[in-house]
């Protein structure tokens, strides 16, 4: 970690936890080592980001992009993720006012989505053997869930490899060909993760709750219909959902980020900043911490804003 090799050294606490999850004394530093890891895909997410913007610079804009997907996959951080979605929107909004320049041959993984092709090869041309870019994206997701998904197959992979390339059309054609051996749940999940990005937020929305009828304890499908009704500004809705979330134990200290950012949006101030001190003790310390930042500043509470900087932001305040 400290000499910058990130994914070395969350292989090494990979490693780690593999070999004493089987053992209950080993409790405190199975939960060390999940640290660690979060803490080294963060750092590998800032490095995509900071090389997202070198490729862009020097004009290669699918690169770019394939940079900030990989974030996306790499952190759940509210602030790293928002910075690449601002990015995306960026960077593709270029390339779509340049398209009729560029020649179709030229168009790599982002136009694959547009045109159909060339998308079967984007894994293992340019990155990886499908299972190895399966295994690398369900990586990131909670460890309940990492367990099932890890047992789904090619045929699985194949889909979600897909939808990753944001292939929408051919992901969904390849969810429905496994839907006789995948479970129901993750199946609802991500078709309502398909549907949104084609912008039917209804049929998302149905598919995330169904999803949860199924399985109460899917959290990605809980987190989806959080994040759904929280971008529409159904905020009551999104505060509904996210104290359930909290009450069960379900992502609860994603869900505490969450509903801090719904009293934000809701312009309960005080409560939000209430909120975000009581995270500045969890592993979103940072992301609370900006947060807060900025929110007191708003407020114009521009000393106990310096301390939260002075505190736990010190140079890493953006």
């Amino acid at each position: 970690m400290e000499s910058g090799s990130f994914y070395d050294a969350r292989g090494c606490y990979e490693d780690g936890l593999n070999l004493c999850s089987s053992r209950d004394e080993y409790a405190d530093i199975k939960s060390t080592f999940i640290k660690n890891i979060d803490n080294a895909n963060y750092k590998l997410a800032q490095l995509n980001i900071e090389e997202a913007e070198y490729a862009y610079s020097r004009g290669d804009s699918d690169r770019a992009i394939d940079h900030l997907e990989l974030v996306k996959t790499l952190t759940y951080d509210v602030v790293l993720r928002e910075n690449a979605e601002r990015l995306l929107e960026s960077y593709r909004g270029a390339e779509e006012s340049t398209e009729v320049l560029i020649p179709t041959s030229s168009c790599t993984s982002c136009s694959a989505s547009h045109t159909g092709g060339g998308g079967s090869d984007t894994y293992s041309e340019e990155l990886l053997p499908l299972m190895e870019y399966y295994e690398l994206l369900i990586q990131q997701l909670p460890n309940d869930q990492y367990d099932r998904y890890s047992q789904l197959g090619e045929e699985f992979a194949y889909a979600y490899a897909a939808a990753s390339r944001d292939e929408h059309e051919e992901a969904l054609a390849g969810f429905e060909k496994c839907l006789a051996h995948t479970p129901e749940d993750i199946y609802c999940y991500e078709k309502g993760k398909l549907l949104h990005r084609l912008g039917d937020d209804g049929e998302a929305e149905l598919n995330f709750r169904a999803s949860i009828k199924l399985n109460n304890e899917n959290s990605l499908a809980w987190l989806a219909l959080a994040l759904l009704l929280f971008d529409h500004n159904r905020f009551q809705e999104a505060l509904k959902v996210v104290e359930l979330m909290i009450v069960d134990g379900i992502m609860p200290e994603y869900a505490l980020l969450l509903r801090a950012e719904i009293y934000e949006m809701t312009k309960d101030y005080e409560t939000a900043v209430n909120q975000y001190a009581e995270l500045l003790h969890t592993g979103y310390a940072r992301t609370a911490a900006e947060k807060l930042y900025g929110l007191l500043h708003e407020m114009g509470r521009y000393e106990d804003a310096a301390v939260i900087l002075k505190k736990y932001l010190k140079k890493s305040c953006h």
